[in-house]
């Protein structure tokens, strides 16, 4: 899905040039070559996509934790809430960084054998924060729907992970609905996706008993 991604931002080089070959540019081409500006913005929303695909092993074992009583041993050293959500956000993080780091690094690779640096650019920015801040709400959401649960076999987990994934997708259609403004579009949406994650990170201690992570 990463390498969909890098596919996807690596056409900006050939968009750049629309009208190559001496070709007049009429209205239509025009405004096809405006509409076309958009589409490497898409590689942000497979890259970012993937990064929550590959944080997911940190939520599964977060439900075993819980099932198995890591999470009641955790709360009995004086951990809260809190600080358990926090300890498994930073896991994910970690996962969820070494392949944004490898996107990133292929992106800017591309951008320099096409020529196109600074959109490439542009894409590596977006997919560090719309792809961390896309695992951090994924991955509280997880956390919390585990969490609240009565089952023991993380039966509503996926739902978490439904919603983090869902919050990407207007990354998928924005770029094409407004090329000329991808890029403000995809940080705004990044900065709606972190506000959300810290919306649910300050309140999990409010909302979930202790309790609620005992086996």
């Amino acid at each position: 899905m990463s390498l969909v991604g890098v596919f996807f931002s690596s056409l900006s080089g050939l968009i750049e040039n629309p009208t190559a070959g001496g070709i007049p540019p009429t209205t239509n081409s025009t405004a096809a070559a405006i509409s076309a500006q958009g589409v490497p913005f898409i590689g942000v929303s497979f890259q970012a996509l993937a990064a929550t695909f590959f944080a997911t092993p940190v939520l599964l074992l977060f439900v075993y934790d819980k099932n198995n009583g890591v999470l009641e041993y955790l709360l009995s050293l004086g951990m809260d809430q809190r600080d358990i959500f926090r300890e498994y956000l930073k896991a994910a993080l970690i996962l969820a960084a070494l392949l944004v780091t490898l996107d990133v690094m292929v992106d800017l690779s591309v951008g320099v054998i096409v020529g196109t640096e600074g959109t490439m650019l542009e894409i590596s920015g977006l997919v560090v924060v719309v792809g961390l801040s896309a695992v951090s709400l994924g991955t509280m959401l997880m956390m919390s729907f585990s969490s609240l649960q009565k089952q023991r076999v993380g039966s509503n987990q996926p739902l978490g992970m439904a919603i983090g994934t869902f919050s990407i997708l207007p990354s998928y259609f924005l770029p094409i609905a407004l090329p000329t403004l991808a890029f403000s579009v995809d940080l705004i949406l990044a900065g709606v996706i972190v506000v959300l994650a810290l919306l649910t990170f300050s309140l999990s201690s409010r909302l979930i008993s202790r309790e609620k992570f005992l086996p």
